[in-house]
């Protein structure tokens, strides 16, 4: 049996603390490590309003004792957080997490189909929202059952919705002696056996499920990255979405962990972004491959902003190609002298993994490394095994890429199949990507054997843009799958057999089909083209065959393409 084994030191995770008790009162807490004065927190860094962790703390025992006292909340139930990233958003994941309820974190670009999905998968119970998405947040809400006076603004007013600092008046209005006690595990019950989190993922394949993520998972996560990551990361810069997998992580835990500064930018754009690193001298981006693009791309914007401190960039969610590499490297210099604490990382993980799988430690940040996508974090496993014949690989050798150590999650919310399909019976997760490691231990990823489409580091999910699709009355079948595309990564593209009565004018169908989805899903799930073909090759199960369909492209065998001719708008 050939496993492959982290080099670093094993982690010593604390299998009797909730996350919230871990962070804010025990021996991790930055606030038992550190002076008052010293203590930092999440800040605005478009308004300069500032929450340190001690005011996170306080604020969280409110907001908990109101969720329960005032609205009933109860343990194991779901609050959802439908908002952009907000100094509040996490006073109401520690605030939730304090109760003992479940955070379930959908991205505020949903519609309303989407949101009700969400809401009705996770089973929320509490929404929290702002009043900019509160038209989609509460027709959502209508349709997944959860009562007005449950919808909550993190921010901002909006008659006929309360708001954070009244739930918090109303929390503190209990006394001290009148807080809700912190959670704590159920009797006999380990932190790993308790749902804190719920993040929506395809897996491997299918709609988006419910990933349940264990309070030791996020825990483990946040103890192996801060084994590799510098003692002088002390500011970091959260454009990435919170409810994203990285984002939960990297933006809103390890940072209290580390008693690291957290600054938010609540709307991005390019230009406030190089305003917060300029301003706030940050050493550190964490981007993904679409904004790294830009950076390198538009350069007339970066000569307006002195970002000499830049010392390296933190990446993930897809490759970025030679070509940027290298522009990074002219168009960052002082990123790539080769000394140890510059250069380029990146993680390898899902969400179904807490995150990272792998990673560059800082002796790996040298730009030559920057193809492969780390080391085996601690207390990691890594079997690379022959998909057609489950063969379990050696190294250089490449095959699915399966991963067992502590931040692997516990499963799916109520899919019981799904859940067996993803996560073995010796406690491997089969992410569905395909690798090989290297004799310097790193990973790297070769193809996707998973049907999983990534836009700009958001998962689009084939089955859904197909079961949309198939509502359409001029669609017979259909399969999706990814694209290239240079600022994107990939896009989705259709492949559609048209009905028989509607094949008079397949160029309109295929302009009616790209507005429909425009019109039913977010933007990041729009297809870019339509390609109209005879037929959809299927196995002999029914499962459509996508290596098929990309075989056919590489061929030159091209039906009917009709294309989006709207410029993608850029991030």
């Amino acid at each position: 049996m050939t496993i492959f084994k982290s080099s670093s030191p094993p982690i010593s995770v604390p299998h009797h603390l909730p996350i919230w008790t871990w962070l804010f009162d025990s021996e991790y807490s930055p606030l038992r490590k550190h002076n008052a004065a010293d203590i930092k927190g999440f800040t605005n860094a478009a308004t300069k309003e500032h929450l340190s962790y001690a005011d996170i703390k306080a604020h969280t025992t409110h907001l908990s004792t109101a969720l329960v006292k005032n609205y009933g909340l109860k343990e194991g139930e779901t609050v959802s957080l439908f908002a952009p990233n907000t100094v509040w958003y996490p006073v109401a994941m520690f605030g939730t997490l304090r109760a003992g309820g479940v955070v379930s974190g959908a991205s505020p670009a949903y519609g309303i189909d989407e949101m009700t999905y969400a809401l009705q998968k996770a089973e929320s119970k509490i929404l929290f929202t702002v009043p900019s998405s509160m038209e989609i947040a509460a027709a959502a809400a209508k349709n997944a059952g959860i009562p007005k006076e449950r919808i909550f603004l993190l921010e901002g007013t909006l008659d006929g919705y309360k708001t954070m600092s009244q739930l918090l008046r109303e929390g503190s209005e209990h006394g001290e002696a009148g807080q809700i006690p912190q959670f704590k595990l159920p009797q006999g019950k380990k932190n790993s056996q308790v749902c804190g989190f719920l993040s929506f993922s395809s897996g491997t394949t299918g709609l988006p499920k419910a990933v349940m993520i264990a309070h030791s998972n996020v825990i483990a996560q946040c103890l192996q990255v801060e084994q590799i990551t510098p003692d002088t990361l002390r500011k970091i810069l959260a454009v990435l979405p919170l409810f994203h997998i990285t984002g939960l992580v990297h933006q809103l835990h390890l940072p209290v962990l580390l008693n690291a500064n957290v600054y938010m930018l609540p709307a991005f754009t390019m230009d406030a972004m190089y305003k917060v690193v300029e301003e706030y001298r940050l050493e550190e981006m964490l981007l993904v491959p679409p904004i790294l693009i830009r950076m390198v791309r538009e350069k007339e914007l970066l000569k307006k902003y002195d970002l000499s401190c830049l010392k390296r960039f933190s990446s993930g969610a897809a490759p970025l190609s030679a070509e940027i590499l290298e522009l990074l490297q002219e168009t960052f210099p002082q990123t790539a002298t080769g000394a140890d604490d510059v250069g380029f990382k990146q993680g390898y993980g899902m969400t179904e993994s807490c995150s990272c799988i792998t990673a560059h430690p800082p002796s790996k940040y040298n730009y030559k490394y920057a193809f492969r996508v780390g080391t085996i974090v601690a207390s990691t496993e890594v079997k690379i095994v022959d998909p057609d014949t489950g063969r379990e690989c050696g190294l250089n050798e490449p095959g699915e890429v399966l991963a067992r150590g502590p931040q692997i999650v516990m499963g799916y919310l109520n899919n019981e199949q799904a859940t067996k399909d993803t996560f073995d019976a010796d406690g491997f997760l089969h992410t569905g990507d395909i690798g090989r490691i290297d004799e310097e231990g790193l990973l790297s990823i070769v193809d996707r054997a998973k049907e999983l489409i990534k836009v700009k580091g958001e998962q689009v999910a084939p089955a859904e843009l197909e079961d949309l699709l198939l509502g359409h009355p001029d669609v017979e079948d259909v399969a999706a799958l990814g694209i290239p595309d240079d600022y994107a990564g990939e896009r989705p593209k259709a492949y559609i057999v048209i009905q028989k009565d509607k094949r008079g004018d397949p160029q309109a169908v295929g302009k009616r089909l790209i507005k429909y989805v425009q019109e039913k899903k977010v933007r990041h799930k729009w297809i870019k083209e339509v390609e109209i073909i005879d037929e959809i090759p299927k196995s002999a199960s029914g499962k459509i065959l996508r290596r098929v369909l990309r075989d056919m492209a590489k061929a030159g065998n091209k039906g009917i393409i009709v294309r989006d001719d709207k410029v993608p708008a850029k991030l």
